[in-house]
């Protein structure tokens, strides 16, 4: 409704200790009071007659207009808006204004008046605690930032220990490096032992653009190249940085933000890991710090995973050799064996005869153990290059141990041992190859018969676990000392007792057997009291299995 006034001044304006103002309804001052003057540093003379606006702060000058505005068409009476004015200084400061129309004893629209509270100090005073909750806030974010980018750290040095292959080491790097710095693309450049650089991976660009730069010389105008070659941290955080440094690369246009950082191990550089944001980014000492740190866990382990490679290259290729030694040789031993069974069948009677056939004897029995230990060379070579091939077809498992038994049993009576059976007692076929089965068994009862003192006892039993059939050989020996336990498995490997004899393979092949029927062996062994040695297979088929 706005108020009515006389329509002369009062002395009332001009004494006010509130800054107040006359506006007219197009928006010029019309009069301002000694209070308003005085906070301005301006005469009444600067002010009267000049648009309001102009004591306004530009930020604040439109909304100003609007309400006046909206006073002059009858849409709102009064109101009240917090702005800035300036002094003649140039500075500014805070004032709360209330604004009425005013009219005149015939209802007409006369001016705006215009009441303002210096509420300046309290504006500085929340401006203040603004500032101060926006810098605790931005300190908490960068807290939580770090606590997070620190998990996935975490994350990927687990994950690191894990990865064999550059090309591995590279994705974990990757998927939770660029996770942590938030970023759109990267990539991985590891520089080969002739000089080129290949792009392991490079999740996020464009086949298009990254497939020509895949594999290059160290010398090629890129920045992986250059970081490479000087060992530098390479910062571009616009288009236009990048594209002066690098106007021939072809993806200079796509993104915005390129970051290529050295991966070292000591003095040397492996390569360069590189990050990309399509939107212009200030890069940090926080961020560039992290990146440093990811890149030289990446260095790390696509060492390790180098090492681990050269060191399967050479073990192939030891097998590889042993394979074929051991193959040349089985042939000529045969030939031996067969010859001095020949040999003892044609020796003549007598006692000349006797002494002749026991050397053949002793000289089939040498070559025979040599086939035999040429026969686990050649397993273990399989085994190690997973290529062990399983003749699978379901047969009775109490059938199997019966035979395994009565191969032995010669041994054990000739040892003085008793040796006891313990079948399922019912028919229970199960997929298996039956030869590698009995081989695997007939180590374990050998190994038994072998190490158990005279008077003891050998028990070969099997029974029914789950989803699988457990086969178990339990002797009264002496047992196996606690620190050998962990290491009975592993490839030429013997005890400190019987080194000297064998070739240290039968457990490792009986293990890779039944894992390779999809089950797992165990032991367990006490001092003067015996060992037992069991391994399962499922009852079923596995799958994955051939």
């Amino acid at each position: 409704m706005g108020f009515e006034v006389d329509e002369r001044p009062g002395a009332t304006f001009d004494q006010a200790a509130l800054g107040m103002a006359h506006v007219s309804l197009d928006g010029a001052l019309l009069r301002a009071n000694p209070r308003l003057c005085e906070s301005l540093g301006l005469g009444l003379d600067e002010l009267t007659g000049h648009p309001a606006g102009d004591i306004r702060h530009p930020d604040d000058r439109e909304a100003a207009r609007q309400h006046l505005q909206a006073m002059r068409d009858g849409v709102i009476q009064s109101s009240t808006h917090e702005e800035r004015l300036l002094r003649r200084d140039g500075s500014s400061f805070w004032v709360a204004v209330t604004r009425s129309l005013v009219r005149g004893r015939s209802r007409a629209p006369l001016y705006i008046i215009e009441i303002m509270f210096d509420i300046d100090r309290h504006k500085r005073v929340e401006e203040a605690r603004e500032r101060a909750l926006a810098g605790e806030r931005a300190a908490r974010i960068r807290v939580e930032l770090a606590e997070a980018r620190m998990a996935r750290l975490q994350i990927i040095t687990s994950e690191l220990s894990r990865a064999l292959t550059p090309t591995q080491v590279a994705d974990v790097v990757l998927t939770q490096g660029l996770a942590a710095l938030y970023a759109d693309a990267g990539y991985v450049a590891l520089q080969e032992e002739n000089g080129m650089v290949d792009v392991l991976l490079a999740p996020g660009y464009p086949q298009e653009l990254i497939e020509p730069l895949r594999r290059f010389p160290p010398s090629a105008r890129l920045p992986s190249a250059d970081c490479i070659r000087t060992g530098q941290l390479l910062v571009f955080e616009s288009r236009e940085v990048f594209r002066d440094a690098y106007p021939e690369i072809p993806t200079q246009n796509w993104a915005r933000t390129w970051v290529a950082v050295p991966m070292t191990v000591g003095e040397r550089v492996l390569g360069a890991l590189g990050i990309t944001y399509l939107e212009n980014c200030e890069i940090t000492s926080e961020d560039r710090e992290y990146m440093m740190t990811l890149a030289q866990h990446c260095a790390q382990a696509l060492e390790r995973a180098r090492l681990y490679e050269a060191e399967q290259r050479a073990r192939l290729a030891r097998e590889e050799a042993l394979a074929i030694a051991a193959h040349d040789l089985r042939n000529p031993l045969s030939a031996l064996s067969l010859g001095a069974a020949s040999i003892s069948r044609m020796a003549p009677e007598g006692d000349a005869g006797q002494r002749i056939r026991e050397r053949a004897q002793k000289l089939k029995a040498t070559t025979e153990y040599a086939i035999q230990m040429l026969q686990n060379l050649l397993d273990a070579a399989i085994i190690e290059a997973n290529t062990l091939t399983l003749e699978m077809a379901p047969y009775e498992v109490d059938a199997i141990i019966a035979e395994i038994a009565e191969v032995h049993a010669p041994l054990a009576e000739q040892k003085e041992l008793r040796l006891h059976v313990r079948p399922l007692g019912y028919s229970l076929r199960v997929p298996c190859d039956r030869g590698r089965l009995a081989q695997a068994l007939s180590n374990l009862i050998g190994n038994a018969l072998k190490f158990t003192a005279k008077g003891g006892e050998v028990t070969l039993a099997i029974a029914l676990d789950g989803a699988f059939v457990r086969f178990s050989v339990t002797d009264t020996g002496a047992g196996i000392t606690p620190e050998n336990l962990p290491r009975l498995f592993d490839r030429y490997w013997r005890p400190r007792a019987v080194r000297g004899a064998g070739t240290g393979l039968g457990l490792y092949i009986v293990k890779g057997i039944v894992e390779g029927h999809g089950g797992q062996i165990f032991v367990d062994s006490q001092l003067g009291v015996g060992t037992a040695f069991s391994f399962t297979i499922p009852i079923e088929r596995p799958r994955d299995r051939t």
